[in-house]
């Protein structure tokens, strides 16, 4: 167990880190509703959050091993099983995303979808509007200027939720936290997804442009076109 593998690449790292600061200054930017110049960084904010999410969406389809979807989306079955075991402190040590651990990431990635999407709908009538409140009518307007002012709360407790299980793995003796610093993980051979991620020999770079270029590009269509 003194050996150890590569998992998570220096992009997925930065995406995660990068998600607490940002939902941070987009809700305390959010609370100076007076301020045009917060509500000015509150879009640029939101338009760097957009940006990042697209990629990681595209990055789960072309990323390294470990940040694409298909190694780690399972079904209720494979949640089921997980939970049991880990209700019994048996849970099987995965390199990568556990089932339920996959089924996080995949909700909060939908939950901060559903922000943006709102967001972008979003208006108070005096000095912010998103960039698409022109091309609905004013019930749609309405409906997602209210659902994101309240959707917040709910990210909040999906953040809660990641902290518990972070806490719940320590004491399990799994180091998450250092996992996604370092992107370095013991390796254990008996875990379930030991062959699938196989680290690449080297950082996919090619890749990385193309997802870069397509998750700037529609930001930029969003917001300026």
């Amino acid at each position: 167990m003194n050996t150890e593998i590569k998992v998570w690449d220096w992009s997925i790292r930065v995406f995660h880190w990068s998600l607490p600061v940002l939902l941070f200054l987009l809700w305390f930017s959010a609370t100076q509703s007076e301020n045009f110049d917060a509500l000015e960084h509150h879009m640029l904010l939101a338009q760097i959050l957009m940006g990042l999410l697209v990629y990681r969406i595209i990055w789960g389809f072309i990323g390294t091993p470990a940040a694409r979807f298909s190694r780690f989306i399972t079904g209720p079955a494979a949640w089921w099983r997980y939970a049991c075991a880990l209700l019994k402190r048996q849970p099987l040590h995965y390199l990568g995303h556990n089932p339920l651990g996959g089924l996080m990431v995949v909700v909060l990635l939908g939950a901060l979808g559903f922000q943006l999407l709102t967001g972008l709908f979003t208006t108070d009538d005096i000095l912010f509007s998103g960039p698409l409140v022109n091309s609905a009518d004013r019930d749609t307007v309405r409906w997602m200027s209210g659902w994101h002012r309240r959707f917040f709360d709910w990210i909040l407790i999906l953040v809660a939720l990641h902290l518990v299980a972070i806490a719940v793995y320590k004491l399990l003796g799994e180091a998450l936290v250092k996992a996604m610093i370092t992107g370095r993980k013991p390796l254990d051979e008996t875990a379930p997804d030991k062959r699938a991620l196989q680290a690449e020999a080297s950082f996919p770079w090619v890749r990385f442009a193309i997802a870069l270029i397509l998750s700037v590009g529609s930001v930029g269509y969003i917001f300026y076109f």
